[in-house]
């Protein structure tokens, strides 16, 4: 995050500036996907961020985590972010019971088990 400010009652958010995210990349290639290199590089970065969301100071479950809220840095590049936290929560403060975008549902989220860090991994 940038900044924040007030606008009409409204706490606005301000981030830096973004590419597309990984569904609108898989667009752009009539869905025939990306080579095994991209592919390596977007896994390892998307596995030291749930790492480091999975610490013990951390413990964030994303609760929204799909294609759409992956976004590379630059359209050239193949360095990435996860964005979009609005439906994350801390372990053990799980609030929401209507989570996850129904294509990306986890298996305890569709039967309303209890939830844990683990279903940010949880994809078809």
């Amino acid at each position: 995050m940038k900044t924040d400010f007030m606008w009409r009652n409204h706490l606005c958010l301000v981030f830096e500036l973004l590419s597309y995210n990984l569904y609108d990349l898989l667009r752009k290639s009539n869905f025939r996907g990306v080579s095994l290199n991209l592919t390596r590089k977007f896994g390892q970065q998307l596995l030291t961020s749930l790492m480091f969301l999975s610490t013990r100071e951390m413990q964030i479950i994303h609760c929204d985590l799909k294609p759409e809220n992956i976004l590379l840095c630059n359209p050239k590049k193949s360095v990435i972010k996860i964005i979009d936290f609005g439906s994350s929560c801390q372990m053990g403060q799980q609030f929401y019971n209507y989570i996850q975008s129904r294509f990306y549902r986890a298996p305890e989220v569709l039967l309303n088990l209890p939830y844990d860090l683990a279903i940010d991994m949880h994809h078809p």
